[in-house]
C-alpha cells in the first residue's frame, strides 16, 4: 500500500514538473499577462491589428493613443510574414478609427517607455474600421533621417540618426541630433556675439535709454499709419498688375533699348554743342543782366510807383472810361436831355453783325459767298445763268465773254435820324 502511494506521489510530482517546465517556456514576463482594468479590456471593447516594420521597445499592455489621448492598449505582438511585426490593438467602446489611418511607435517618457499612436488621415473620414480589421503595412509612411548630412558623413552620428519606419525619433536620436547642432552649428559663436554686443552697449547707456522711447514712438507712428501702409501695398499691387499687362510693351522697349542708346551715342556731339550753346546763352544773359542791373532796378522801382498810382485810381478808372464814347455827357444822362443850345441832334449807331450784314456790308457786295469770292455760287460757279440753266443742255457752258452776274443788292433802309 505504501509502495502504491509512493508511486502515485512520484507520478504527481513528475506531471507537475513537466507542467511547470512547459508553461515556463511560453512565459514572457509579468508584463505579458493581462492587467486587470487595462484600457480596451472592459465590456464592449473590440480589437483590430496593425502591421509595422519593427516593434522594438514596444511591450504588451502599452498604451494606444489617438490625438494624445489614451483609447486602448496593446494585446499581443507576433511576427507577421516578411519579418514584420503584427500588433493586436485593444480599443475602448465607442472609439472609432478612420479608414486610411496608420500607426507610429513613440516615446511615452524619456526613460524609454513606449506607446503606439494611431494617426488618422487628414480631411473628412470616408469610413471607419470594424472589429478584426487590420491596418496594413503600406499605410505606414516612410520616415527620413532626422538630418541629412551635408558634409562628410560621420558613422556614429549618422547611424544614430537613422529612424526606423513607423517610429518617432527616440530620446537617444533627439540628443544625438542636438549634439550635432551644439557642436557643429553656430552656437559656439554665440559667446563672440555676446562679447561684441557688450562692447557696443558699454559706455552708451544714456544713448540706448534715449533710443528706446524713440523706438516706441516710431512703432506707434507705424501703427497709426497702418491704413496708409495697406493702401500703399494695394497701390503697389495695382501697379504690378498694370506693369504685368504691359509686359509686351516693356519687352519691346528692352529690345529697342540698345538701338536707342546707340542713337543717343551717335548724337552725343550734337548734345554737347547744344549744351555749350545753352551755356553761352546763359553767360550772355548773365552779362546783360549784370551790365543793366542798375537800369532794371530803376525801371522796376518806377513801374512800382506807376502801378501804385493805378491801384490808387482803380475805383475811378472804370467810371472815367464810361465817358470816352459819350463825351462830354454821361450815357445815363443822354435820354433825359432836351434839345437846345447844347444839343440839337442825336445819332444812334447799330454796329451789330446781323444789322451790318443787312445794311452796309450788303451795299458794298461783301455779304455771302458771291460777295466774298466775287463770283456767283452754286450753278453760277460754272458760268451759267442760274435762272435759265435748268432749260439748257447739261454740257452747255456760259460764254467766257459774257458779263459777270452781279450779286443781288438790296437798298438798306433808314437806320436813324434827327433834326
Amino acid at each position: 500500500m505504501r509502495r502504491l502511494r509512493w508511486r502515485d506521489l512520484r507520478l504527481t510530482l513528475l506531471v507537475a514538473t513537466v507542467t511547470v517546465l512547459a508553461t515556463a517556456c511560453g512565459f514572457n514576463g509579468v508584463n505579458s499577462l493581462p492587467v486587470p482594468g487595462a484600457q480596451g479590456t472592459g465590456d464592449g471593447s473590440y480589437k483590430i491589428s496593425a502591421v509595422i516594420p519593427s516593434a522594438a521597445g514596444l511591450t504588451n499592455n502599452a498604451p494606444v493613443l489617438i490625438d494624445d489621448a489614451t483609447v486602448g492598449s496593446i494585446g499581443s505582438i507576433s511576427v507577421a510574414p516578411g519579418w514584420n511585426a503584427k500588433v493586436d490593438i485593444r480599443l475602448n467602446p465607442g472609439v472609432k478609427v478612420a479608414d486610411g489611418s496608420h500607426v507610429m511607435v513613440g516615446m511615452t517618457s524619456v526613460l524609454g517607455s513606449t506607446h503606439l499612436e494611431i494617426v488618422e488621415p487628414t480631411g473628412t473620414a470616408t469610413g471607419y474600421m470594424q472589429p478584426g480589421d487590420q491596418i496594413p503595412l503600406p499605410k505606414c509612411p516612410k520616415v527620413d533621417n532626422i538630418a541629412q548630412p551635408t558634409e562628410t558623413a560621420v558613422a556614429d552620428i549618422n547611424s544614430a540618426q537613422q529612424v526606423a519606419g513607423c517610429n518617432y525619433p527616440t530620446t537617444e536620436q533627439v540628443l544625438s541630433a542636438l549634439s550635432v547642432v551644439l557642436n557643429g552649428g553656430g552656437l559656439s559663436q554665440f559667446g563672440d556675439i555676446v562679447h561684441e554686443m557688450s562692447q557696443i552697449f558699454d559706455g552708451h547707456d544714456q544713448q540706448i535709454r534715449a533710443l528706446i522711447p524713440q523706438l516706441t514712438t516710431l512703432v506707434g507712428d507705424l501703427n497709426n499709419q497702418t491704413d496708409n501702409i495697406i493702401r500703399a501695398g494695394e497701390g503697389l499691387d495695382r501697379l504690378t498688375v498694370a506693369v504685368n499687362q504691359q509686359t509686351p510693351t516693356l519687352q519691346k522697349a528692352l529690345r529697342d533699348g540698345p538701338q536707342i542708346l546707340k542713337l543717343l551715342n551717335d548724337q552725343r556731339q550734337q548734345f554737347v554743342n547744344a549744351l555749350d550753346a545753352v551755356g553761352r546763352l546763359s553767360s550772355t544773359t548773365n552779362d546783360v543782366l549784370d551790365a543793366n542791373s542798375q537800369d532794371i532796378k530803376t525801371i522796376v522801382a518806377n513801374m512800382a510807383k506807376a502801378f501804385q498810382g493805378l491801384a490808387a485810381a482803380g475805383p475811378a478808372l472804370p467810371g472815367s472810361l464810361r465817358l470816352l464814347l459819350t463825351f462830354p455827357f454821361l450815357e445815363e444822362e443822354i435820354p433825359t436831355m432836351v434839345k437846345g443850345d447844347y444839343i440839337n441832334s442825336d445819332l444812334v449807331l447799330d454796329l451789330t453783325i446781323p444789322k451790318l450784314q443787312r445794311s452796309i456790308l450788303r451795299s458794298v457786295g461783301v455779304v455771302g459767298p458771291e460777295g466774298v469770292t466775287g463770283q456767283p455760287a452754286g450753278a453760277a460757279g460754272r458760268g451759267l445763268n442760274p435762272f435759265t440753266s435748268p432749260l439748257q443742255p447739261g454740257d452747255e457752258t456760259r460764254s467766257e465773254n459774257a458779263p459777270p452776274i452781279p450779286a443781288t443788292q438790296n437798298t438798306p433802309g433808314s437806320n436813324g435820324g434827327g433834326n
